[in-house]
């Protein structure tokens, strides 16, 4: 059953980027961890059975970044989404994976253009979709403080023994992020069951 007509957020945020009130404000969470983690699992959960309006802070980046691995001869999806993003590319200067041009992208935008050109923008979009759906964000990384001031809840994914690929700039900045909620999960099973709960226990349903 689809239950976004009643997930608001029970944060009051310290900012906002249009005019709703803040006691109508629909419920964002933003995902944060390690690559590799599932964040998308949860993503796709919370939209599926929730309602939640998915949103990711480099959706656009990552759409121009693929027609331009298409014009330079690549594959673009599986070089972007697919099975060759951390893969030797020999379309790339030094024969560099994709995701290493993803990630200088990620930083120019994140931290020299800011938050208004990444996250700002995802989210005006996702409310003209649609306006009174909460919003997942499926990995928050460098507009976390900017997020929390809108009255976003932060959940950290972890888990255990799981190290993420080697060599991820972001990786650094995720780690330092405070964290309003930790799941912590060794299956996916296990980590829908927890990401359920919590959700339920956010907007007082379980």
């Amino acid at each position: 059953m689809n239950q976004a007509a009643a997930i608001y957020s029970p944060v009051r945020p310290q900012h906002v980027n249009d005019n709703t009130p803040h006691a109508a404000r629909p419920l964002m969470i933003g995902l944060t961890g390690l690559r590799n983690v599932g964040k998308s699992t949860v993503a796709n959960l919370l939209e599926e059975e929730f309602g939640f309006e998915k949103v990711h802070a480099f959706a656009s980046g990552k759409e121009a970044a693929e027609r331009w691995f298409d014009v330079i001869g690549g594959d673009g999806w599986r070089m972007v989404y697919g099975d060759l993003k951390d893969q030797p590319s020999e379309h790339l200067p030094g024969g560099v994976a994709p995701r290493f041009l993803l990630e200088k992208m990620g930083h120019f935008f994140g931290e020299t253009l800011g938050v208004d050109w990444t996250l700002g923008l995802e989210i005006q979009l996702a409310r003209k979709r649609n306006p009174r759906a909460p919003i997942v964000v499926e990995s928050l990384v460098y507009e976390a403080p900017w997020f929390r001031a809108q009255g976003g809840v932060v959940v950290r994914l972890e888990r255990p023994g799981h190290n993420g690929p080697a060599g991820v700039e972001s990786d650094a900045v995720q780690a330092a992020i405070a964290a309003d909620v930790t799941l912590s999960a060794t299956t996916p099973d296990e980590l829908r069951t927890k990401a359920r709960r919590a959700v339920q226990q956010m907007v007082g349903g379980g």
